[in-house]
């Protein structure tokens, strides 16, 4: 029987080549190996790129031999004809078929050695391996063969490969990149199709070309419609479809054929999650079996047997046994979901719950995992399968319904949060009188109820609820469960920073560290450093609370994939910090990172320092507006969560920016239309809280800019004693900096500096910086007044001085008052040459406030500070004395 033509002679292309830069790297590199090997699944490309390095061999000189393996070569004889015939259309001298006189013609040739190329190799029978691996090694240099196949092939070349005689190229090779692929579909379709479209086609095939030729042809089909058809997107083609039944799953061997069906609910297909799905021992043979057969299997790790299936073969798989066998679907998605149960990888074991349609054993599912799950981060994760599910399918199951409770605490639903807790009661008292719940079992559950409540109540900013009840719970739950003990800690550490108990933090600190030891602890840790940070801060103890926060962000970074937002938690109080110590810009991208994913985990800390940090950046660019728009924003998300705390901030903040901007009217009637303001003068009472203070520092502002400067002066007193007294240092430097500005409005300036240099010891270990930026003009001349002449003592706090009076001096609002001397007092200003010009033609305070900018009680500061300097205590005699110095004409 002769060999039929198209078994020697090279297909021709159906298709118009297009260049790819790979296979032409490859075309010159070929000739220069013994042994090449083309190794892809089927529509790869394998035999157009072998016709191009065919003809790019060709072309230099090269004898080239081709045997197409699927013309019908079944045998070594008709291999050996082929072989023969090949030889005489490429014009070499060997025709024999008796393989021991190719072996020898081959040995003796010299020059240019002849490619052989064999297509569909894997079709060829075991004799024809043996003999390709025989002539390989007999031929050494006088033949390149190529041999190209669907999977492994039996010629066995680990010889070859160990002298660097054999080149290997497999699928990554042959794979279109995207340049690639879109070029070939342009060349295909033409221009019709959108860059968006394009993409997506590229995005489906993953560089297979048979797949993007399958897309070009279905794009022509649904062009020629008037109706396009509406798919899902998971919905795979039908010419797809058809492909991979024909060309690889319909010749399979039953077992392995169901074993491929089977394991295509697996994303990544590991001998223990196969054999677990399917029932059987075998699954690592069968997973090599269907490698080396080519049967679309990336490889992960050949040697521990990891692989994961080629992703539209996966999906025609899939598809196709979720439609015909919806039951068998669900069986083998229940298996999966308990293996992965059991080695701890709970997003999976949720997912192939939830795909196996079985609302109740995902809710079995996940009741049984929500403890770990909340540990790993994946409340969100959690939440959102359990919020599909029927109400009267979680009803009964505790710790989906206190997991729930905890994700709407979080999210600031405080009522839905407090059904959930309800329920979550009912059904634990239901199951112990059923005896489904031993003691100790519903104890444990008892404890994580106790523990949402507090949750719920911290999230209300509830603070001497959750500092009475974190310590009877902390000391109940002990050393068994770290993950609760942190985020019962860190709310504790919150609760004494806003209610000013610091008297035992040493001890706290203790237990915090001991609790970041423990295992189990790591997830809780974000949440824990970020919630102590700003406790420490309080304290003046900036580094720790940074080191702290770094420690966190490099955690959230490690997780950001898996839990989106997390950084958000370090990242605000940061970005506070930051602000704090000068450094604006960090604090800036922090903040327009991650402000708005922050809503998502309810942390009004972390609220409040996203809100006040964009406001004062704002503010400290000028922009006064748009810093009070933000704390508007700020202050509907306070009334909408109903966070007391966080207005009052807000308030204190609005005030504050009002009064800079010259409104000082609209700061009063903001603050007294807030039914957060108790009447009288707002001093510590005996449990005051942050609350009562930030409210305390709007009251004093508006009453020293009304000049009611005993009763502010009493007031600021009162509460720089009571924060001294606690240890809160943040606090001391605001009220320090507020009793020198009502100093200087009472003219003792003498008052004014001493405030200003207990400021700056209070604010040196911490490196706050803005505080005394913000607060404008009149802190801003104290502290230059104060450090900005004489020498710089080599400690730490007159080094701090000095790097604020350079920053006052790069202000262009802080004139330097260096310079001539106008009088005995020292020079005048510019800004104080403007005001006495104003003052000299007859206009009042409010007046000259009106026409620079600034409010009447800054133009009376100013006015001050003009006697001091002329020696003098009454306007026309401080214009008369002016006059007379030169400095008005």
């Amino acid at each position: 029987m002769g060999v039929v033509q198209t078994t020697i002679v090279p297909p021709r292309s159906a298709r118009v080549y297009v260049k790819r830069d790979r296979i032409e790297t490859l075309a010159g590199k070929i000739g220069d190996y013994r042994a090449v090997t083309v190794i892809a699944p089927a529509g790869f490309g394998k035999t157009t790129a072998m016709l191009r390095w065919a003809d790019v061999l060709s072309e230099s000189g090269r004898s080239v031999l081709w045997i197409a393996a699927r013309a019908g070569i079944d045998s070594l004889e008709t291999f050996l004809e082929a072989l023969s015939q090949a030889c005489t259309v490429a014009g070499l001298g060997v025709a024999s078929t008796d393989p021991r006189s190719w072996f020898v013609e081959l040995g003796k040739r010299s020059g240019s050695a002849p490619i052989l190329f064999i297509d569909d190799g894997q079709l060829l029978p075991k004799e024809v391996h043996e003999f390709v691996e025989q002539l390989i090694f007999s031929s050494r240099d006088g033949l390149t063969t190529v041999i190209a196949s669907r999977g492994e092939n039996e010629v066995h070349l680990a010889r070859l490969r160990s002298l660097g005689y054999l080149l290997e190229i497999g699928m990554q090779d042959l794979s279109f990149d995207a340049e690639e692929a879109s070029t070939l579909l342009r060349q295909e379709i033409g221009s019709k199709p959108t860059a968006s479209q394009i993409q997506r086609m590229i995005s489906d095939t993953q560089g297979w070309a048979a797949g993007l030729i399958l897309a070009s042809q279905t794009w022509h089909k649904d062009s020629l419609r008037e109706e396009k058809p509406e798919r899902a997107e998971s919905r795979l083609r039908y010419e797809y479809a058809s492909y991979f039944h024909e060309e690889v799953v319909e010749g399979l061997p039953n077992e392995l054929r169901n074993f491929i069906i089977d394991t295509s609910i697996l994303k990544e297909l590991t001998p223990s999650a196969c054999a677990a799905v399917i029932g059987q021992n075998e699954a690592r043979h069968y997973l090599d079996e269907a490698f080396e057969r080519g049967l679309f299997l990336i490889e992960l790790d050949r040697e521990l047997g990891e692989y994961r299936h080629y992703k539209l073969f996966r999906e025609m798989v899939r598809g196709r046994l979720t439609k015909l066998a919806p039951q068998r679907a669900a069986e083998l998605h229940r298996r999966a979901s308990r293996f992965y149960a059991e080695s701890g990888n709970y997003h999976l074991a949720l997912e192939h719950a939830e795909q196996s349609a079985d609302q109740e054993f995902l809710a079995t599912q996940i009741e049984n995992l929500a403890e770990q799950m909340i540990y790993a981060g994946l409340l969100q994760r959690l939440d959102e399968l359990a919020s599909q599910l029927p109400w009267q399918v979680i009803e009964d199951k505790p710790a989906i319904l206190l997991a729930m409770s905890w994700r709407r605490s979080r999210r600031l639903a405080f009522s839905s949060a407090e059904r959930m807790i309800e329920a979550a009661e009912q059904a634990i008292e239901a199951k112990v009188e059923s005896g489904e719940l031993d003691a100790y079992s519903a104890r444990q559950l008892n404890f994580h109820v106790r523990h949402r409540k507090l949750m719920l109540e911290a999230a209300r900013d509830n603070m001497v609820a959750v500092e009475e009840g974190c310590g009877p719970l902390l000391a109940d739950l002990g050393d068994d469960h770290p993950y609760l003990s942190c985020t019962l800690l860190a709310q504790l550490l919150s609760a004494r920073r806003e209610l000013y108990h610091f008297h035992d933090m040493l001890r706290l600190e203790g237990e915090l560290r001991k609790a970041l030891a423990r295992p189990g602890s790591t997830f809780a840790s974000i949440a824990l450093k970020s919630s102590v940070a700003p406790t420490l801060v309080a304290q003046g103890k900036t580094e720790t609370a940074k080191q702290f926060l770094r420690e966190a962000q490099e955690i959230a970074r490690q997780r950001e994939n898996e839990v989106p937002g997390l950084g958000a938690l370090p990242a605000l109080p940061m970005a506070e910090i930051l602000y704090e110590c000068g450094e604006l810009e960090e604090a800036g991208s922090l903040v327009d990172q991650y402000m708005p994913s922050i809503r998502q985990w309810g942390f009004v800390d972390q609220v409040a320092s996203g809100y006040l940090v964009r406001a004062r950046l704002s503010a400290a660019e000028g922009d006064l507006a748009s810093a009070l728009s933000v704390l508007e924003d700020a202050h509907l998300v306070a009334i909408e969560c109903g966070l007391d705390r966080l207005r009052a901030m807000v308030v204190s903040e609005q005030v504050r920016t009002l009064i800079k901007s010259g409104q000082l009217e609209q700061a009063e009637n903001l603050f007294y239309s807030c039914d957060l303001v108790a009447e009288g003068e707002p001093v510590p009472t005996l449990n005051p809280s942050r609350l009562n203070e930030w409210l305390a520092l709007a009251w004093l502002r508006i009453e020293m800019h009304r000049f009611r400067l005993v009763r502010s002066r009493k007031v600021a007193r009162r509460w720089l004693e009571f924060v001294r007294r606690r240890g809160a240092v943040r606090s001391a430097l605001s009220f320090e900096l507020l009793l020198a500005e009502i100093a200087v409005l009472a003219g003792n300036r003498s008052e004014a500096r001493r405030s200003v240099r207990s400021a700056v010891e209070l604010a040196e270990p911490g490196g706050w910086v803005r505080p005394f930026l913000d607060e404008g003009e009149a802190i801003g001349s104290l502290i230059i007044e104060a450090y900005g002449s004489g020498p710089i003592l080599d400690n730490p706090v007159d080094r701090f001085a000095d790097r604020l009076v350079r920053s006052l001096k790069g202000n262009p609002q802080i004139e330097d008052e260096d310079g001539e001397e106008f009088g005995p007092s020292g020079g005048l200003s510019l800004r104080e040459i403007e005001i006495l010009t104003q003052v000299s033609g007859g206009l009042r305070n409010r007046e000259i406030g009106d026409r620079l900018g600034l409010t009447e009680g800054t133009v009376k500061w100013y006015m001050q500070q003009i006697y001091d300097k002329l020696g003098v205590r009454r306007r026309p005699q401080a214009v008369l004395r002016a006059r007379q110095l030169g400095i008005l004409s």
